[in-house]
């Protein structure tokens, strides 16, 4: 039996795995617009890191100040926020033909590489986008030694 020049069989595995991977991302909804009414999703936001500590833009459409929570550790920023999207009451004369705002929690959490000082956290609420200003603790921030010019310091002498 002779094989035939035009038959591979690992290209057709992978054009199946294709087809697979085509098939999956089509079947599932992509995180973040699942569960829209129900569940805890993510946040979407900017970070930005400057010497004095961190810039952060959070985007909470829906949500009132009084809904957002702030907990600070050395460490971390945990941002727990409850939005309320569209009419809730269930009142509602007709049929929903297409109902994709809802309500819920929002949650995450940022872990930083150097200490942060939750003393001086400011934070700004305004059209939806929540502004924080997350300076560095005393102890992490960079500090700038000054050169002199002089005589060289030895190991054993004292300066």
């Amino acid at each position: 039996m002779a094989l035939t020049r035009g038959f591979d069989p690992f290209a057709e595995m992978l054009s199946l795995r294709d087809a697979m991977n085509r098939l999956l991302e089509q079947s599932f909804v992509r995180p973040g617009s699942a569960l829209l009414g129900t569940g805890i999703r993510s946040i979407p936001m900017d970070v930005l890191e400057t010497e004095q500590g961190y810039r952060i833009t959070a985007l909470l459409p829906g949500t009132r100040p009084e809904d957002i929570e702030l907990l600070a550790h050395e460490h971390s920023l945990t941002l727990k926020a409850r939005y309320h999207g569209g009419d809730e009451s269930e009142s509602q004369q007709g049929t929903w033909l297409l109902r994709e705002i809802g309500s819920g929690t929002l949650e995450r959490t940022l872990t930083f590489e150097r200490p942060i000082d939750a003393d001086k956290i400011e934070a700004r609420y305004e059209h939806g986008r929540l502004t924080l200003s997350v300076p560095l603790s005393e102890g992490s921030r960079p500090r700038r030694i000054a050169v002199r010019a002089g005589a060289p310091v030895s190991a054993g002498a004292a300066p």
